[in-house]
């Protein structure tokens, strides 16, 4: 069941690489809210094409706040282009590892997530607990 509404987060892709094996790296840097707490997002995706048009992701995640707590993020997904430039939307599932006693519920859950970019690389991302 989809409950509720941890976080949501605005950035910006900021870098891009076509790897040797055609599969397309995508780095992203925002801010957002996360449990409540102001959070940076540094993350990075991989996308594998297929030849469908769609593609699945998987990619790795930092969230920090500015007292000093932090939590990675595993990332899984499946997206498509929206037919606006480099816009995508994505959706997928999403894990969690922390020590921080302020994320300590972020370990405890299964997250779930939309994510779409514009034609510019600006995006917004919403993250859901999973229970």
């Amino acid at each position: 069941m989809l409950g509720s509404l941890v976080a949501e987060d605005r950035g910006k892709a900021v870098g891009f690489r076509i790897l040797p094996d055609g599969k397309i790296e995508q780095t992203g840097q925002g801010m957002g809210k996360w449990w409540g707490m102001d959070g940076t997002n540094l993350s990075t995706n991989v996308a594998t094409l297929r030849p469908d048009g769609t593609f699945t992701s998987e990619g790795h995640g930092l969230i920090t706040t500015s007292d000093g707590e932090s939590m990675t993020v595993k990332i899984y997904g499946v997206g498509w282009p929206t037919g606006k430039g480099s816009a995508i939307k994505e959706r997928g599932a999403a894990f969690t590892q922390t020590t921080s006693p302020k994320f300590a519920q972020a370990s405890r859950v299964a997250l779930v997530f939309e994510f779409e970019t514009d034609e510019k690389g600006d995006y917004l991302l919403k993250v859901w607990e999973w229970k």
